[in-house]
């Protein structure tokens, strides 16, 4: 399919918005023999209003040391459009419209020696443009999701515990469900999919509460540093650590393409001088060697990528 119609439809109506504001120039100057400056910022108003996005926030503190806050907004994004391609055709997607709301607490604690913040969210889109990328004709295409949803909280905790010790604490919940009971979308051609699929397998598969791809519903991370003053400098022992749970690669749901569980753990010891210009270190990064699938390519086979292997390094580094 060409793509001539769509640019020419594009071009005709931003042709047409520049009409409108070239038109309202010119009956101003012809009859009044005035020229408005401010016309440009009444056109922009004028689209503002024409759709209206609204951001309402305010924040409450008990006292000195804790404040409580809330908030809710409403976003929008316009119509995408995927070009065509040797497996597809062109695909075009409309405007999205988001709404969501969101709640919590952030607080010092022990003397200020802790920080705590704490929130809970939900949001609702509706329209949202995804992609429906491979199944056996190895497609790339646009497609709106009647609504999609998603609730949950985070927390994120930072105390130090010692005049040398730091931590770090970061939790996540996040549920998120597509409803579309009348969207279907091409599915691989090997894998065992588990969705329904009304025609059979290898046809187009219904996903109609399935979770947005990519997104865990849980994750943790950790991170703790010690560190010693010296006569020059300091030495110190930093680790890291990130948990995820299960998630899925695409928009239906199949046995092979679901990302299991995924813990990776990272270590640091080092030691800076002149007031942290110069830094030498030796790290390891997924010191426990834990391999996980962490996406796929959907065509004709079953093909993954992975996360990074252990690794074990120095490095030497100068700020100027």
């Amino acid at each position: 399919m060409s793509d001539f119609p769509v640019f020419f439809l594009h071009g005709l109506a931003y042709a047409g918005l520049l009409f409108l504001v070239s038109a309202g120039l010119t009956l101003v100057f012809g009859m009044m023999n005035v020229l408005n400056f401010a016309h440009a910022a009444m056109y922009m108003l004028g689209a503002y209003f024409a759709y209206t996005i609204y951001n309402l926030s305010g924040s409450y503190a008990l006292n000195k040391d804790v404040n409580l806050y809330a908030r809710a907004a409403t976003g929008f994004r316009g119509s995408s459009v995927q070009g065509s391609g040797p497996f597809n055709d062109q695909s075009v997607a409309g405007p999205e419209n988001n709404t969501s709301f969101e709640a919590g607490i952030k607080a010092d604690l022990l003397d200020r020696r802790a920080r705590l913040n704490f929130g809970v969210f939900s949001y609702r889109v509706k329209d949202l443009q995804v992609t429906a990328v491979g199944g056996a004709a190895n497609a790339n295409i646009l497609v709106p999701v009647k609504k999609a949803t998603g609730q949950g909280f985070e927390m994120d905790l930072q105390a130090l515990l010692t005049d040398k010790l730091l931590a770090t604490l970061g939790v996540g919940y996040n549920d998120t469900k597509i409803k579309d009971p009348a969207l279907n979308v091409a599915v691989c051609a090997q894998c065992t999919v588990i969705d329904p699929q009304p025609g059979g397998a290898g046809k187009p598969a219904f996903i109609d509460g399935n979770p947005l791809p990519q997104a865990p519903r849980t994750t943790v991370n950790f991170t703790a540093r010690y560190s010693q003053p010296t006569a020059g400098g300091e030495v110190y022992v930093f680790t890291d650590w990130v948990y995820r749970s299960k998630v899925n690669f695409f928009l239906y749901e199949s046995v092979e393409f679901i990302g299991p569980s995924l813990l990776e753990g990272g270590v640091r010891v080092g030691y800076n001088w002149a007031n942290g210009k110069y830094e030498a270190a030796l790290f390891g990064r997924n010191i426990t060697n834990q391999v996980r699938a962490v996406g796929g390519v959907d065509f004709n086979n079953l093909t993954g990528f992975i996360n990074d292997p252990r690794t074990w390094g120095a490095q030497f580094k100068m700020t100027f």
